[in-house]
């Protein structure tokens, strides 16, 4: 990860616009004493960890989250990482695996505080799981890799932000876990086969041009080089895989899901959409037993994902049509009215009506169906549900109307869409 130098200034400004009003710019003597509003760090925060999948919180001087009932198991922080000393030096800890970080500020009510940084992943490390405060996560879905240089900077940008002014890399204290020496030749060996194996695996999804490419086609919806993509992989994958190393694919996919789904937001797909399929997935994940299922799931779940930048197109859209699209979607399993969608806007139904014509070209109850038979299609390729419940769940009139509307979309019955896609998931 590289910290966007126009990303961070948009950041910066934005942190200095929401704070103008607490803060005397004038004067600029005790600036790093400079009380910040927390609910608008707590949104800066959150900010960041979407843009670079590094969490940060907010907690007390007894270890507490503010923002959380849930307290930081403190046996699994290193000691003193949380103790206040200040505002004017960062602490950091690497044990090869994870680092984290922490400084103290003072809050807006004048309280002191401790923002704690982590944990991120070390680049170059084996782990793609990380337990931590009683969770599993993810790596690419819920926390990223990075260098300690990179992490280091990511968090001055944070301190630069609550202090507007940066702070001397010489106030940085870092500690490092210790490590037997008989750990070492077997990183060295692991990191030597690593690269060997990235190496003679250059069209997998190791391969960074693969991931930049594959990326791509997604965004441009170019379903044939996609095809072609698959293909080098099925010839790198077409071997015996053991156990473990057919666990490793799985969560090669997990990354490649997390991937997918940011550029889905980012193309415009509601977040509902995209997070909602990304952990419909991930959850049948339990069904791949051989690479050539694996192949088969990745390859229809990334045409899931293009067929949804595809059919959501809402960059060019007003923010009304936005709206109503983020209510359809929010509101899928339930009955969707015109009368609801003219309270949630504030405008007429004959208005909304015409406005939402003229920017998609469909009516809203044209659109309404559309992403009802949509979210069907997604029951029947990841869940056990049938007809008649799926007819119920999405506020259908009947089971008839159900299939009648399924088939004048999708040109299938549900049944022979299934059975088309996943026929393999039947038995």
């Amino acid at each position: 990860m590289e910290l966007g130098l126009e990303y961070t200034r948009k950041v910066l400004f934005i942190s200095e616009k929401i704070g103008d009003e607490k803060i005397d710019r004038t004067d600029r003597t005790q600036e790093r004493n400079i009380p910040m509003d927390t609910v608008i760090l707590e949104k800066i925060i959150a900010t960041l960890y979407h843009k670079y999948l590094i969490p940060a919180m907010i907690v007390d001087l007894t270890g507490q989250a503010v923002s959380s009932t849930l307290p930081l198991l403190q046996n699994e922080l290193p000691s003193g990482i949380l103790t206040w000393r200040g505002t004017d030096q960062i602490r950091l800890y690497n044990n090869y695996q994870t680092m984290l970080a922490s400084f103290g500020f003072v809050d807006g009510d004048g309280v002191q505080r401790i923002m704690f940084i982590g944990p991120c992943g070390v680049a170059g490390s084996a782990e793609t799981t990380l337990l931590y405060n009683g969770h599993r996560y993810i790596y690419g879905l819920h926390y990223t890799k990075e260098d300690p240089h990179t992490f280091e900077n990511f968090v001055l940008l944070l301190y630069q932000i609550i202090f507007r002014q940066s702070l001397p890399k010489s106030r940085l204290q870092w500690r490092y876990a210790k490590v037997t020496h008989t750990l070492a030749p077997n990183t060295d060996a692991a990191l030597e086969e690593n690269l060997y194996n990235r190496r003679i695996q250059e069209s997998t999804f190791d391969s960074y041009q693969f991931e930049l490419r594959f990326t791509e086609y997604i965004k441009r919806r170019e379903p044939e080089k996609i095809g072609w993509l698959f293909n080098k992989m099925k010839e790198t994958y077409d071997v015996h895989l053991s156990v473990n190393e057919l666990e490793g694919l799985k969560l090669k996919f997990s990354d490649f899901v997390a991937v997918f789904t940011r550029i889905s937001i980012s193309e415009g797909v509601p977040v509902n959409q995209a997070f909602g399929l990304s952990d419909a997935l991930i959850q049948g994940l339990f069904r791949i037993h051989s690479p050539e299922d694996w192949l088969v799931y990745i390859k229809d779940a990334t045409y899931r994902f293009a067929d949804m930048v595809q059919r959501y197109p809402l960059s060019h859209n007003s923010l009304l049509v936005k709206t109503v699209v983020n209510y359809v979607d929010s509101h899928i399993y339930e009955k969707i009215t015109i009368n609801d969608l003219a309270a949630t806007t504030q405008k007429h139904k004959s208005y909304l009506s015409t406005k939402f014509k003229s920017e998609t070209g469909k009516t809203i109850h044209q659109y309404i169906l559309e992403r009802k038979i949509s979210e069907a299609e997604h029951l029947l390729l990841f869940t056990d549900h049938s007809a008649k419940e799926m007819s119920s769940l999405l506020n259908f009139a009947s089971q008839s109307h159900f299939i009648e509307t399924f088939k004048k979309i999708t040109g299938n019955t549900p049944r022979e869409f299934q059975n088309e896609h996943y026929a393999y998931y039947l038995a």
